[in-house]
């Protein structure tokens, strides 16, 4: 089944943790601009090397960092092969 990721979750975790994403940044080497953009979506979505470095951070499943929409099949767009 597709999921497309919606919006970021990164500020609500930290906020349920009383962590500052300024604090957070430099736990994980991040420029807090960086860490800003995502949470406030600046940024949609951060790579996969990235996330897993959140995620892996927090101690939650890289899955949680995101809320996740399932796409319909009328909605999916196939690829044309050449």
């Amino acid at each position: 089944m597709p999921y497309r990721a919606g919006r970021c979750r990164l500020g609500v975790i930290l906020t349920e943790r009383r962590i500052k994403y300024i604090d957070f940044a430099k736990k994980i080497n991040m420029a807090p601009s960086q860490l800003n953009d995502y949470i406030n979506g600046q940024k949609p979505t951060m790579s996969l090397n990235t996330a897993m470095t959140i995620a892996s951070a927090l101690s939650v499943p890289i899955e949680q960092l995101y809320e996740w929409e399932y796409i319909p099949p009328s909605q999916r767009k196939r690829q044309k092969k050449e």
